[in-house]
């Protein structure tokens, strides 16, 4: 699963994100989440109607993706290519 929260700069750890800020991206959306984990081909599902736990009034949805790697190698490389998709 992918959270918005677990890669949005604009968080603290505390809040969810679960990687450095230098790696993260603010505001992340399901699409730019649902787009970089199709180029990493990881076969993204994208659940809007979800909300994270800690946020349930939240509707901010969420992206199931195959396991291919780290959870954490996983966010960066999704980040990095939000960032690439974004300038």
């Amino acid at each position: 699963m992918i959270w918005p929260v677990y890669i949005d700069s604009k968080l603290t750890k505390k809040e969810g994100r679960k990687i450095a800020k230098k790696y993260a991206v603010p505001s992340p959306t399901l699409r730019e989440i649902s787009k970089a984990a199709k180029k990493l081909n990881l076969n993204p599902e994208v659940e809007k109607d979800k909300s994270y736990p800690s946020l349930w009034w939240e509707s901010s949805g969420r992206v199931s993706v195959d396991k291919k790697m780290a959870k954490t190698e996983i966010l960066i490389k999704a980040c990095n290519m939000i960032k690439g998709f974004r300038s």
